[in-house]
């Protein structure tokens, strides 16, 4: 059963937070994960997964231009319906709190559910850490910006990571079951 997670990463702090979500997705049994860039992506290779996660940095509440520019070439999976029921997830990073994250989140939903994926939420149990740092939409992580150009790239605290590694094992797990 293949797990696709794709991200669409502008300046290294998604494709961190992707690497915890593969992390997870990797704890399924039977699970092989692929993780790429949309980049280095063809369409057609989403056809063979089960599995669909794809993440994005925001940029004013939306998914970044690496992730419109990959959505605008699935129309043929779309025309064909080669997506149909296949389980998808998405994951996010802002740079403030205010930044958006949980509407990248839902934009990253919307052309799933043109394609009929069946999304999975990332409503888990409730507990202090999931009511800080945790959404319904997908994983994500709020990563502010050093102002000093000598700063090392600031990534995601190890309570988003965990909360991606949850995330991408519950997606795996559904894709599981559903496509075994």
């Amino acid at each position: 059963m293949k797990i696709l997670v794709l991200h669409g990463s502008m300046y290294g702090h998604s494709e961190v937070l992707g690497s915890a979500i593969v992390e997870g997705a990797k704890q399924v049994e039977g699970a092989e994960v692929i993780y790429k860039s949309v980049d280095e992506t063809e369409p057609d290779e989403l056809k063979d997964a089960a599995g669909i996660i794809w993440g994005s940095s925001g940029i004013f509440g939306e998914p970044n231009p690496k992730l419109a520019t990959f959505f605008s070439k699935l129309g043929q999976l779309w025309f064909t319906g080669a997506l149909q029921g296949k389980v998808g997830g998405v994951f996010a990073t802002t740079s403030t709190q205010h930044g958006g994250v949980e509407n990248v989140c839902r934009a990253l939903q919307t052309p799933m559910q043109h394609h009929g994926m069946v999304i999975v939420s990332n409503a888990g149990p409730i507990n202090a850490d999931r009511a800080q740092y945790g959404n319904p939409y997908g994983a994500t992580a709020v990563i502010p910006v050093e102002t000093s150009q000598e700063a090392p790239m600031n990534k995601p605290n190890e309570t988003e990571m965990q909360i991606g590694r949850e995330y991408g094992k519950l997606v795996a797990e559904t894709a599981k079951k559903l496509h075994g």
